[in-house]
């Protein structure tokens, strides 16, 4: 009799040491199963995709205000229609209203300046959402990127979409005829310049005249040049293939893919995680340093 006493107590006391599974255990436990098996691993990195931010229309050239997390796109209606957009850091997405019609965006990081290019000249865009014409009034800009230093200022102007040099009073210092169109238009710390033409990446060296195609990216399926805070240079074709570019060498090296097809753009923040747009959405792959799942059981 005493042996049962003592065994129905240690069965009891196992019972309560044991904790209760509930309902939302199981779902964090399977969450964490999704999440875990999901991550991607490249680039010294762990990827993670976050809630992906719906959107009606194909996202184009994105860029991203490192200070307040703000990204800037412009949204091309199944009409074919463009417009400015920005996307805030809470999720809520804006239309940037330009007078006339606004076609891309740039960032200058450096001096927290946000550039909008529209076909009436090029404008400023304050943080209370308001606008200033700044430069190459009347003038058609397509595309446009700054340096690193944000004293240069370089524009494709339509309709014969060349690339040109300007001051900030809208003066042309210099035209490159050598590059065909102004897509994709990105400039690198040392000032060479980096464009695409059907899609296929190409390198202006500073100070040479001939463009030249970027070896180890494929022809044909780029979705643009993005340089990072720690100016790395980084490429991206439309099936999320990313790559590490060598300026010098006019070469780049395969890191991985997300698994992503239809990209459109693509763009990183301060932090290094990955915004890639796709027709109706902008996905976010959030960066880890370290493997957030080194303790789950594989």
């Amino acid at each position: 009799m005493r042996n049962i006493i003592i065994l129905l107590l240690a069965l009891a006391t196992k019972v309560l040491s044991t904790p209760v599974m509930t309902r939302q255990d199981l779902f964090k436990q399977a969450h964490r199963e999704q999440f875990c098996t999901n991550l991607i691993n490249f680039n010294h990195f762990y990827y993670s995709m976050d809630e992906p931010k719906n959107i009606t229309g194909i996202p184009a050239d994105m860029s991203v205000h490192w200070k307040t997390g703000k990204v800037f796109y412009t949204l091309i209606s199944d009409e074919m229609k463009m417009s400015l957009q920005v996307l805030h850091p809470s999720g809520e997405v804006e239309t940037i209203k330009v007078a006339g019609l606004g076609q891309s965006t740039t960032v200058d990081n450096l001096n927290d300046i946000v550039y909008l290019a529209t076909d009436n000249g090029i404008y400023k865009y304050k943080d209370d959402g308001s606008i200033e014409l700044y430069t190459a009034l009347g003038e058609d800009v397509m595309y446009i990127t700054v340096s690193s230093d944000g004293a240069t200022m370089y524009i494709a102007t339509w309709p014969q979409n060349r690339v040109h040099k300007i001051t900030n009073d809208g003066q042309k210092q210099e035209t490159f005829s050598a590059i065909p169109n102004g897509h994709g238009l990105t400039i690198d710390p040392r000032n060479n310049i980096f464009f695409a033409a059907t899609k296929t990446s190409y390198i202006l060296k500073n100070g040479h005249n001939v463009p030249i195609k970027i070896k180890g990216l494929p022809s044909e399926r780029m979705s643009g040049v993005f340089v990072s805070r720690s100016d790395e240079i980084f490429a991206m074709d439309e099936n999320s293939n990313l790559y590490s570019i060598d300026a010098e060498n006019a070469s780049a090296k395969h890191l991985g893919n997300f698994n992503v097809s239809g990209v459109n753009t693509f763009a990183l923040d301060s932090a290094d995680n990955v915004l890639i747009g796709v027709k109706n959405a902008i996905l976010k792959f959030v960066a880890y340093e370290k493997n957030p799942c080194s303790d789950y059981p594989k």
